[in-house]
């Protein structure tokens, strides 16, 4: 085999993990994670010595990954000729022709096939069933709403969030209050969150035709500001109720005060300046919000 031949076989196994967008893939398998040691009742070196334990984990990760991973395929299937004309995601495996619409499809399939169906046999019905509607509600509500109407947004926070009840499915077997506030937190974070980046690329998005609260000028932008900073509010007070329902210790309380302050702090930055300087404020704020909530569920979880 030649060396473009190798260069070709390289370029098409970078093209089929680029579809499977691997950043929002990592993040879903981080709340799905999240929500599972959230919900363990058994103290480190019980888990750990428990080999069913371990392997039971790594296998609803791994179900949770391929279904997330298939379902973002699908969704790059479904957007092809929209990616195309934005400058953002021209240059991606479907719309610069590295692979073909039909593999992708087959691909994406292939993937929420396998991962629901480990969830399935070795994991529980319960969490098989909120992976498929996960995918369902990516796939064939949130994508084809985006060019619709505004309202994409609220849909897209549910597959967002559902992976974290996920997680604590996986362990339980059962809905509690604990895995729907951590739903909860996952939910509204979500809202601020878009919003920040709609607003930054909103001029790929108008090009492309999608509804994403960001046509128009400085009434637009002050919409939004209210619209994160009132989710931002509710998101805060869902992460401060799972300290009180949840088995999380006083540093996780502190510590979710100081991150929603800091949150919110950069929502009103953003309705004060209505700028991109603010919004990628809040954006980077709203990462760091979320990952410092998972952070201080790991570390100070109480049994």
């Amino acid at each position: 085999m030649s060396s473009q031949d190798t260069d070709h076989q390289v370029s098409k196994i970078q093209a089929y993990f680029e579809l499977t967008k691997p950043g929002i893939t990592r993040m879903i398998v981080l709340t799905a994670a999240a929500g599972y040691y959230l919900a363990i009742d058994k103290h480190f070196e019980e888990f750990f010595s428990s080999g069913y334990l371990i392997i039971h984990f790594l296998l609803a990760m791994v179900g949770t990954m391929l279904t997330s991973a298939g379902s973002c395929v699908l969704n790059n299937v479904m957007e092809l000729d929209y990616d195309k004309s934005m400058k953002r995601t021209a240059k991606r495996a479907l719309p610069s022709g590295i692979l073909t619409q039909k593999t992708a499809f087959l691909f994406g399939m292939m993937l929420c096939f396998f991962g629901a169906l480990i969830l399935f046999v070795w994991i529980n019905a319960m969490t098989a069933i909120l992976s498929v509607i996960t995918i369902v509600s990516y796939v064939l509500l949130y994508t084809p709403l985006k060019r619709k109407t505004k309202l994409s947004l609220y849909a897209g926070a549910l597959p967002g969030a559902l992976p974290a009840l996920g997680g604590w499915t996986a362990y339980t077997n059962s809905i509690d209050l604990p895995g729907l506030l951590l739903f909860g937190v996952l939910l509204f974070w979500q809202i601020p969150h878009f919003l920040a980046l709609a607003w930054i690329y909103r001029v790929d998005y108008e090009q492309a035709g999608f509804k994403m609260h960001t046509e128009g000028g400085e009434s637009t932008a002050q919409y939004i500001s209210f619209l994160s900073i009132a989710y931002a509010l509710i998101g805060s007070i869902v992460a401060l109720l799972l300290w009180k329902y949840a088995a999380l210790g006083f540093v996780y309380g502190m510590g979710v005060i100081a991150l929603s302050l800091f949150f919110i702090y950069a929502c009103i930055s953003f309705l004060q300046h209505k700028d991109g300087k603010s919004a990628k404020l809040q954006l980077y704020a709203s990462y760091a919000y979320l990952s410092g909530i998972f952070l201080l569920v790991f570390v100070n979880k109480q049994l």
